[in-house]
């Protein structure tokens, strides 16, 4: 139960500005990019739907519902990463995330994890890492939920 409270296994999610730390539980696949049906409504930063094991899942784009740049290189395909909804809500078992690269697994230490900055819209806390050269986000995935439930795509 100790090594439970002193480290945690996580990934490392390459995006176009800072990469995303996401501890593993919240991540449920990384599988192939399929956008189902696109968005007819919604934020900028909704793609539309993607079907993964026969459910309906919303996909986001995390550059554009950060303000990041984009990522995206002319030979490299993009991939989506499912990740669990946490909230609780009807209807809202999963999220995809469009991501262009391949996340990396890391475990993360008590001592080698830095806060370096405030909470922002859909971040949790921007966090440093020992041994990593850039700063990392940890989102908020229940602000992210409620974006989705407030922008009506939920229903």
């Amino acid at each position: 139960m100790a090594d439970a409270l002193e480290s945690l296994n996580g990934l490392i999610v390459p995006l176009g500005g800072q990469p995303l730390l996401l501890p593993n539980i919240a991540v449920a696949e990384l599988v192939g990019y399929r956008l189902s049906q696109p968005a007819a409504q919604g934020p900028e930063w909704f793609l539309g739907w993607t079907t993964w094991r026969d459910q309906k899942v919303p996909l986001l784009d995390p550059e554009l519902l950060l303000g990041q740049p984009s990522s995206q290189a002319a030979e490299v395909q993009p991939r989506t990463l499912i990740l669990n909804a946490l909230g609780g809500r009807t209807g809202l078992n999963f999220i995809g995330l469009r991501i262009w690269g391949i996340p990396r697994s890391r475990k993360v230490l008590r001592g080698e994890i830095e806060p370096v900055g405030e909470a922002a819209a859909y971040i949790t806390q921007p966090v440093r890492l020992a041994d990593e050269p850039a700063e990392l986000l940890i989102p908020d995935l229940l602000a992210i939920e409620q974006a989705l439930a407030d922008s009506g795509l939920l229903r």
